[in-house]
């Protein structure tokens, strides 16, 4: 899990440090508005492009070898935007990052797929979940301390010297997995997903400056993605297996985390905009006080697997989408009191990023691990985009009471999510499974899964 763990952490502070740095990048290189949004944007809009591909080149080439490659690739391409002179370039470099991310992410949570069982997955998915919790969470105090000391380009160059330490890692330490099923490339399933979901992360990003234009590239978006489905059912090898979606414990759990991600996302957002608007905090002082909440995403993703062993996985669920909403209702009411409300905020969204993802891999053939790893962070990237997308705009138009109004109807979604685990029994298969799967993790027995190598 080492190298794993920082390829993780590598990715999760470059998407989240440079928000904090945006000011000191603008006025040095005099971005225009229009460039400072696709200063930040082109790393997420690259990734979501390249997410499903990134997925299946490691079905077929290796995950071992794709994460040893995006760890290089983004140490080069955070080497050259922190040294880029213009504005293109620096764009054109944080595009390049969100390429290389892709294949770190993806790599890393097809590996975790292959590699781990029962309650040694759940326990590898609360540490991974952890790690990018507190990476995405922690992302605005660095960036605006490493600003404020050594200037914006250290924000950038601190990212190259991790990505090799996870290079080096993986290098030493990873075993290699692939599929073990024969991975074919169609051109026409690239070209409709990399552009369906481009489009659609697009359109989001677009809808809260021109709401018409970004409706445009949503319809385009949605379009290409109803084809690349279309596509997907008709031919022998997928691109993604989106017949998983007819399995109801799949369909839930993409639906439960693309609402906590939403939320949460939301909620980190709205208060970081709060604070610095209405309290007239500093953009470290505001990233300071969203810690609690980086610190409780971690434990989240920590205590999963021990609450799960005593609960079961669907009553767990239940419970922390629960806790997520009072903590969203809370700090809607009372935001300059952010301490506990954040830590139910983090708790809550740290157990559904571990559980749900532990579900989308046991629903699911063992073969299709990089198709559910694609499946688990396109969901992901979509919940975070269209949370603040949308709550933003509730914010927005809800004048003084915008804040709390968008954080009570962020509330209510969560809770909503929590009602499709509710009356869902584990059949008496699933818990022995359940229970031999313990026994093997405690005897340290796991079989490795995917066509493993060493």
């Amino acid at each position: 899990m080492a190298p794993l763990l920082t390829g993780i952490l590598c990715g999760a502070l470059g998407v989240s440090m440079i928000n904090t740095a945006l000011p000191a990048i603008a006025a040095n290189l005099a971005l225009a508005e229009p460039m400072r949004a696709w200063v930040v944007d082109a790393y997420p809009l690259a990734t979501a492009v390249t997410i499903v591909v990134a997925a299946r080149c490691g079905d077929r080439f290796g995950r071992r070898r794709m994460f040893i490659l995006g760890t290089i690739g983004y140490a080069a391409a955070a080497t050259l935007a922190a040294l880029s002179p213009v504005s293109v370039v620096l764009i054109g470099s944080r595009a390049l990052m969100g390429i290389a991310g892709a294949f770190i992410i993806a790599s890393v949570v097809s590996t975790i797929g292959a590699l781990f069982t029962g309650r040694r997955l759940v326990v590898a998915n609360g540490l991974w979940m952890a790690v990018f919790g507190l990476g995405n969470s922690l992302g605005p105090l660095l960036g605006g301390l490493l600003t404020e000391l050594w200037g914006w380009r250290s924000v950038l160059a601190s990212s190259a010297p991790l990505a090799l330490a996870a290079a080096g890692l993986a290098a030493t330490c990873l075993v290699e997995t692939r599929s073990e099923a024969r991975v074919r490339f169609d051109g026409l399933s690239i070209v409709t997903s990399s552009a369906g979901v481009g489009a659609v992360v697009a359109g989001i990003k677009l809808s809260a400056v021109n709401p018409l234009i970004g409706s445009l590239w949503l319809a385009a978006g949605l379009g290409a993605l109803v084809l690349f489905v279309i596509r997907q059912r008709r031919i022998e090898a997928p691109l993604i297996a989106v017949g998983l979606f007819t399995q109801r414990r799949f369909s839930s759990a993409a639906v439960q985390l693309f609402a906590s991600a939403a939320t949460a996302a939301a909620s980190i957002y709205l208060l970081s905009i709060h604070l610095q608007s209405e309290s007239d905090l500093s953009p470290a002082a505001a990233g300071m006080a969203l810690v609690p909440q980086a610190v409780a995403t971690t434990a989240g993703g920590l205590l999963a697997p021990w609450v799960t062993l005593r609960t079961g996985r669907p009553a767990a669920i239940v419970i922390a989408l629960v806790v997520q909403a009072v903590g969203l209702s809370a700090l809607g009411i009372t935001p300059t009191a952010s301490l506990i409300p954040l830590v139910l905020v983090g708790l809550g969204f740290g157990f559904i990023g571990t559980l749900t993802t532990t579900t989308l891999f046991d629903s699911s053939p063992r073969s299709s691990a990089g198709q559910v790893g694609a499946i688990q962070e396109i969901v992901f990237a979509l919940g975070s985009g269209i949370g603040v997308a949308v709550f933003a705009t509730i914010a927005l138009i809800g004048g003084p009471d915008g804040f709390a109004l968008a954080l009570t109807a962020a509330a209510a979604l969560t809770l909503a999510a929590g009602f499709l685990a509710i009356g869902r029994r584990e059949t008496p298969r699933s818990r022995r499974t359940d229970r031999r799967h313990r026994t093997a993790g405690r005897r340290g027995t796991t079989r490795p899964r995917c066509g493993t190598t060493r």
